[in-house]
């Protein structure tokens, strides 16, 4: 698989650790330049530590999707950062506590779709005006299995991600004639800092490997590897796609 990406500008939100952070070092390596979105400034600093001397084509922005005015920020940081942006990787998002739809805390299920559904939408918008200002350009969100089907005590973040795929195919409907690509990847079991947060529920990553005939846990580079290729080039003829990436899952 050829994916030209060498100076191609692109935002990753969530860079921080999990998929974003091996995202932003695979497109870093391929020869992007890279603004890294993320709350957690700490965790910035230790990826772009860990990044080594492709971090002189990173910046690290402080972000949080949740909130307008923090995305309307970070957007405006990047694009004096990077001279514009050709291409986003909607990243982010937060775990949800596995219980029935009925004990569902309101101020757990507010904040998971604060991120994992509002935040990708005001990361779109921001990135949906721009492209349209200068010639188009490409998103990738990430939305998830639970966006594919649903996931028993995890209804919050099911209707997150399952929102997520709906945005994606309106946006990608819209942007076509604008030169706008936007696809969704759903990933199955990825081992990362959520993965964890359905462990200390009591979820065991074996039951979680079992659910793929693979029966085994993606690493996140596998994932990267994936979004890199639909942000290319490569991929000009995918728009509104939900891609699974799942080792089979929703195959059975």
């Amino acid at each position: 698989m050829v994916t030209k990406l060498e100076g191609l500008r692109v935002v990753v939100t969530g860079a921080a650790t999990g998929i974003g952070r091996a995202t932003a070092l695979h497109l870093l390596a391929e020869g992007a330049r890279v603004a890294l979105w993320d709350r957690n400034r700490d965790a910035l600093n230790e990826a772009l530590a860990a990044f080594g001397d492709h971090a002189a084509a990173a910046v690290a922005v402080d972000a949080d999707v949740s909130s307008a005015a923090s995305v309307q920020a970070a957007f405006a940081q990047t694009v004096q950062a990077l001279g514009g942006v050709d291409a986003a990787f909607n990243n982010a998002g937060i775990g949800a506590p596995s219980v029935p739809i009925e004990q569902i805390d309101e101020a757990d299920y507010d904040a998971v779709l604060g991120v994992n559904l509002k935040g990708v939408w005001l990361c779109m918008r921001e990135q949906i005006r721009h492209f349209k200002a200068h010639g188009g350009g490409v998103i990738v969100n990430n939305a998830s299995v639970a966006g594919l089907v649903g996931l028993a005590t995890q209804a919050a973040y099911s209707a997150a991600k399952h929102g997520v795929i709906g945005l994606t195919k309106v946006a990608a409907v819209e942007g076509a004639a604008a030169g706008i690509r936007v696809n969704a990847i759903c990933p199955g079991a990825v081992m990362t800092p959520i993965l964890a947060h359905l462990e200390q529920a009591g979820i065991d990553q074996r039951v979680l490997a079992s659910m793929s005939p693979q029966n085994r846990i993606a690493d996140p580079a596998e994932i990267a590897r994936v979004v890199a290729f639909l942000l290319s080039d490569a991929a000009s003829f995918v728009t509104g796609a939900a891609v699974p990436v799942d080792g089979g899952w929703t195959a059975q």
